[in-house]
């Protein structure tokens, strides 16, 4: 079943971000971490497409890669909660849309609610900006109303359809 995409984007302000729940940046080493949370992010989602562990280790590695952009990875940020990643924000520069992209914000489901998506977005916005870069782009998936909400809360509008502020 395909999915409608809905490419959205921001312009960057400076962003007022909780000191409780600050990242640090993504590092090579966090791989696997980032594969695992991936697969426990998505699964049973609206986004879920069936993908095995496998899957979402190349997912992450194509990410490292460059296969969706230059990894950002000053602008890429990771919460661990004990052994695990809890959430991650993961940031490349996309050529297609001449900005970065969060090509994956993703929270395990037993850290939802913890307000960490929300924040590490809030940061990765802020180290975009104190880069240079003037917007963010992301595409959500119709229908995934929670990260809609979230994505609506910050200031995304549809690519292309500026609000004015």
């Amino acid at each position: 079943m395909s999915r409608k995409r809905i490419p959205m984007e921001v312009a960057l302000q400076v962003q007022a971000v909780p000191r409780t729940l600050l990242g640090r940046a993504v590092r090579s080493e966090d791989k696997e971490g980032l594969a695992i949370l991936l697969y426990a992010a998505y699964r049973g989602t609206i986004d879920d497409e069936g993908d095995s562990f496998a899957d979402a280790l190349e997912e992450i590695e194509k990410t490292f890669r460059g296969d969706y952009g230059r990894l950002l990875a000053d602008c890429s940020l990771v919460v661990a909660d004990g052994e695990f990643l809890a959430s991650a924000c993961l940031v490349t520069f996309f050529e297609p849309h001449d900005a970065p992209l969060v090509v994956f914000l993703m929270t395990r489901p037993e850290a939802k609610r913890r307000g960490l998506a929300h924040s590490l977005l809030q940061q990765s916005m802020s180290a975009l900006l104190d880069a240079g870069y003037s917007r963010l782009t992301l595409v959500v998936t119709e229908g995934n109303v929670e990260a809609q909400r979230l994505y609506d809360s910050m200031g995304f509008a549809p690519l292309g359809d500026h609000r004015s502020e």
